[in-house]
């Protein structure tokens, strides 16, 4: 390579870590055409040019491109930038979703780098890993999830051959999509993220996978009720494309961010980013009725009735003129919300069919299913305000069973923790005491487990609420109160606004409990130790024999139920099995400190595996256990309970 070549490329590679592909594309242009490069040197040319089209979402003409670059190796026998370019020509086509196309490049692929042969591991391997990444793509969109992982893994388990390349970061992005989409691994998922984005800072061209980066972590955090986080990254993604100038991409950032933004409350913010999206949109119809759909709700709830029409005006066009079956059940469902705002009967009825028909629509769109369900739900309930008919009441319950299973499958899980909390507030209204409690409970263990927190800690403080409401509750049962007020009582049409909206969840302010007992009792509620956080010795004696008496009720009432915490007077009794033992802790304040308290007592004592021998010991002599036994017990209470060193997760 002569020295001006050299200082050519090394511009363009310049050009391309800058994010400036155009240039860095034209100058590469002028190196391919040069007389007396070698077919080495051409190739990475090529490779380059092709990045710097993949980088920019140009999907077609990297398709052509690869085609182009596979065609002109081939005639040299130049398997290795042959393969290469079948790579480009891949890309291509999973973005299109042309799976059995891409498949057959995959294949044609792998006999390739078979026939190569007196070629570097190191050369190989790269070419190798991200034809194994796409094929791990292919098969998780196909349901072949095992095969999928096990691409991944095999992709992964290169990352001391590859060091730190594009192929290594690609791989991690696509098991952090694979862990949050498949199992619900939201903790592992971002970890994943993190590795990829480490990895792309210290690589060449890296923009495009930093924006990647940025763009799963604003998915992960929407769908975990992190809206501002999710905007934070979305933002950053933004920027990056706009660099790079990936129109692509760009138009489905823009609509994530105006969606989040309407989420947030900022309605206008929300609207102008839509139209942006939509204005750069150049995908296929099917696409474009997303953002349709989006600028037509965010306008209803913003209340611009005429922005909303001319927008609806469009996609019913859209609608005539391809009659494609996902666009039909895209304008079914906004013909709705545009119906919902009347108060004719008739008009509410064919609201009710065109719901009916989304949800009926197979293969559809999960996230419009749950929509449509919860619209036809606030729909019914409307109706039984009006007319008390209990029947309707068994048709929201049917509703929401298929809600809470599309919310499951689809890994909806702020959905499906909302509609745990739906069904308590309804069974409230029933004055179904002990179930509503129970679908709290349920509800926020699920968003404790799937990272909710926000929602996890709202969960708690409503069923705090519960608790000291229990006696008012108890006494509607005496009374006559009819339904609309029950409703009223349970906030029921402030839950079903929010689920319609989509609101961000508003956390109360958080405060430290106060702790008052701790409790361990063995199985058949025999106390086998406890550690009082009061000095009044009377009024321990009185609340530890009043507790014992609460706690042996507990347990037979409560705890097999599903319950785990019970009120008494001012105070809260939490309970967690932790077997052969029930750890009992009772406290004044909030409960969601106090979860996290006794959790983190729980694990630090089967994590001390000293301490938990000791536990064991004492239960199998049936005997009590003090404080001089374990002489780090007192420690461990004072930091958790009196210091407090343990942080509310929030």
């Amino acid at each position: 390579m002569s020295y001006s070549e050299l200082n050519q490329l090394t511009r363009a590679e310049e050009l391309f870590d800058a994010g400036k592909l155009d240039e860095a594309r034209e100058l590469l242009d002028n190196l391919i055409q040069l007389e007396g490069v070698n077919l080495q040197q051409k190739g990475y040319y090529q490779f380059l040019k092709g990045l710097t089209l993949l980088y920019q979402g140009k999907y077609e003409e990297t398709i052509t491109f690869g085609e182009q670059m596979f065609k002109e190796n081939q005639k040299f026998n130049q398997n290795l930038q042959s393969v290469d370019g079948l790579y480009f020509v891949l890309i291509g086509l999973i973005e299109f979703e042309k799976f059995e196309e891409a498949l057959e490049v995959i294949e044609q692929s792998e006999d390739l780098l078979k026939s190569i042969s007196h070629i570097s591991q190191k050369d190989l391997l790269p070419r190798k890993a991200r034809i194994n990444v796409i094929k791990g793509y292919i098969n998780f969109k196909k349901g072949n999830l095992e095969l999928a992982e096990n691409c991944y893994e095999w992709t992964l388990g290169l990352k001391k051959e590859l060091g730190n390349s594009f192929e290594i970061v690609l791989a991690y992005l696509n098991m952090a999509a694979f862990c949050y989409n498949v199992k619900s691994e939201i903790d592992i998922a971002i970890e994943y993220i993190n590795k990829a984005k480490s990895i792309a800072k210290e690589i060449k061209f890296n923009l495009f996978w930093l924006a990647n980066c940025h763009m799963l972590y604003g998915v992960i955090y929407a769908n975990t009720g992190e809206f501002e986080l999710s905007l934070e990254h979305y933002m950053k993604n933004l920027a990056i494309l706009k660099q790079l100038k990936n129109k692509w991409y760009l138009s489905g950032i823009l609509n994530n961010i105006g969606y989040t933004n309407g989420i947030i409350g900022n309605y206008d913010l929300a609207l102008k980013y839509l139209e942006e999206s939509l204005i750069l949109w150049e995908r296929n119809p099917t696409h474009l009725v997303n953002i349709l759909s989006n600028l037509i709700s965010m306008a209803l709830v913003k209340g611009d009735i005429e922005l909303a029409q001319q927008y609806y005006n469009q996609l019913e066009n859209l609608c005539n003129e391809k009659k494609d079956r996902y666009i039909v059940a895209m304008y079914q469902y906004s013909k709705a919300l545009m119906l919902k705002r009347s108060s004719r009967i008739r008009d509410k009825a064919k609201v009710e069919e065109l719901l009916k028909q989304v949800i009926e629509t197979e293969n559809f769109s999960f996230a419009i299913i749950i929509n449509a369900l919860v619209h036809l739900c606030d729909l019914l309930l409307s109706e039984f305000r009006l007319n008390n008919n209990i029947e309707v009441l068994d048709e929201v319950n049917h509703y929401i069973a298929q809600l809470l299973t599309i919310a499951e499958k689809s890994h909806s899980y702020l959905y499906f923790c909302e509609t745990f909390i739906l069904q308590a507030k309804l069974a409230l209204i029933n004055l179904d005491m002990k179930a509503a409690r129970r679908f709290l409970t349920q509800a926020q263990k699920i968003a404790e487990k799937y990272g909710i927190r926000r929602l996890a800690i709202k969960i708690s403080n409503e069923h705090d609420e519960l608790l000291r409401q229990l006696k008012m509750w108890e006494n509607l049962k005496e009374s006559e109160t009819s339904f609309p007020e029950r409703m009223k009582l349970a906030r029921l049409n402030e839950q079903m606004e929010h689920m319609i909206r989509k609101r961000r969840i508003e956390v109360p302010e958080l405060s430290d409990e106060e702790p008052v007992l701790l409790l361990i009792v063995s199985e058949g509620g025999i106390p086998f130790f406890s550690q009082s956080f009061i000095e009044d010795k009377s009024f321990e004696d009185h609340l530890f024999g009043g507790f014992f008496t609460a706690i042996n009720s507990f347990i037979n009432e409560k705890f097999s139920e599903g319950l785990e915490r019970a009120s008494f007077g001012e105070h809260t009794l939490l309970m967690n099995s932790i077997s052969p033992f029930l750890m009992c802790y009772v406290y004044k304040g909030q409960s969601y400190s106090a979860q996290n308290r006794i959790k983190s007592f729980i694990n630090e004592i089967q994590s001390n595996k000293e301490m938990w021998d000791t536990f064991e010991k004492f239960y199998q002599m049936n005997k009590k256990i003090h404080m001089k036994d374990i002489p780090s017990l007192e420690q461990l209470i004072t930091k958790i309970f009196i210091e407090k060193s343990e942080a509310i997760n929030v």
